[in-house]
């Protein structure tokens, strides 16, 4: 494993000026350190997936104005992940709500939204254990559809901003995982017929869990 290394004597035959010793010794300390350090970063890189998904299940919340509204109800949908570095990522969602429309003899109104945000996770806060424990918060945008079921009414398209905090619980070196999530969104409403006459911020809060699957 170990090569014989030939070091020529020509550069000692002449005094160096101090600075020129110095900077040389500093080039071989970081040399040192990168050396002894690629291995524990090597792992630590090894041990992240790159690319995750997970179906979802929750519960949509609605709060505000919009409870007189909607109703609360069943949130399912998928999540997809990117990490960009260990601590940074990029992730999408989709979801899928049944509700009612409490002012209309409880329509059933469909609930489809689509975000996306970036995500900040702390480091493992319990690495000597076999399970790892990310804390995580997510800020992104994107929207929401409202779609009638059974009556003849245009699908209407809202903005959404949304804020997210939880936690992902993983096998320490396996890509099996679990996400608790719990958001906070507001949409740019202006009814679910358009019957506003101008767009009001309205608010709702979800709650879910994710089976993580890393690749």
């Amino acid at each position: 494993m170990y090569r014989n290394i030939a070091v020529s004597t020509e550069s000692f035959d002449a005094p160096s000026a101090p600075g020129s010793t110095f900077r040389r010794a500093a080039r071989a300390l970081a040399l040192t350190v990168a050396f002894a350090a690629l291995p524990t970063l090597t792992t630590q890189v090894g041990a992240q997936t790159t690319v995750a998904i997970r179906p979802t299940v929750g519960v949509f919340v609605p709060t505000g104005d919009q409870r007189n509204l909607l109703k609360d109800a069943i949130l399912v949908g998928i999540q997809g992940s990117y990490n960009l570095t260990q601590n940074f990522g990029l992730t999408g969602t989709f979801g899928w709500s049944p509700n009612k429309d409490q002012l209309l003899n409880d329509e059933k109104v469909d609930l489809f939204q689509y975000d996306l945000g970036i995500e900040g996770r702390l480091n493992n806060l319990t690495p000597t254990a076999s399970i790892s424990t990310r804390p995580y918060a997510t800020l992104g945008a994107g929207a929401r559809t409202y779609h009638f079921r059974d009556i003849d009414a245009n699908s209407q398209t809202n903005f959404l901003g949304f804020g997210a905090v939880g936690v992902d619980l993983a096998q320490a070196n396996g890509p099996i995982g679990l996400r608790i999530e719990a958001r906070d969104n507001v949409t740019a409403f202006k009814g679910l017929q358009a019957e506003l006459a101008d767009r009001k911020a309205r608010n709702d809060l979800q709650f879910t869990a994710g089976l993580t699957i890393g690749f």
